[in-house]
């Protein structure tokens, strides 16, 4: 599938290692560069802080942090973002985060790699030429 993202700079923040470096595999396999794993929120907020990032993909739950501080980071810094979550209950989510997208775990690889591609896409569509 022809898609926009190579080069972009995707930032992963996942708690669980294997999941953090199979989404950090498959962002490199279509040739985005991750940025991170990032295993916890110090961590997140310090990528958010010091990396230029086109996109990012959250956990909800790191470990007993929750990833709304990264969330707001991102949403100031104007990145995109999508959360990849066994939360993704509305209910759980903050009111300001309702309309995000949120991928349940166990993710298809193709959800993932979906949302990427449209926020890439809106942004390159909104920015001035």
């Amino acid at each position: 599938m022809p898609h926009n993202l190579p080069g972009k700079r995707v930032l992963v923040v996942e708690d669980n290692p294997i999941l953090a470096y199979d989404i950090t595999d498959l962002v490199e396999d279509v040739g985005a560069k991750a940025v991170g794993p990032a295993f916890d929120l110090a961590t997140g907020m310090r990528l958010v802080s010091e990396k230029e990032l086109d996109a990012a993909l959250l956990d909800i739950d790191l470990g007993g942090e929750l990833v709304w501080p990264i969330a707001e980071a991102l949403d100031r810094h104007d990145v995109p973002f999508a959360f990849v979550s066994a939360q993704c209950q509305p209910e759980l989510l903050p009111e300001a985060f309702r309309a995000r997208v949120c991928i349940d775990k166990p993710a298809r690889h193709s959800q993932i790699i979906e949302a990427l591609v449209s926020f890439v896409t809106r942004r390159e569509d909104s920015s001035p030429d």
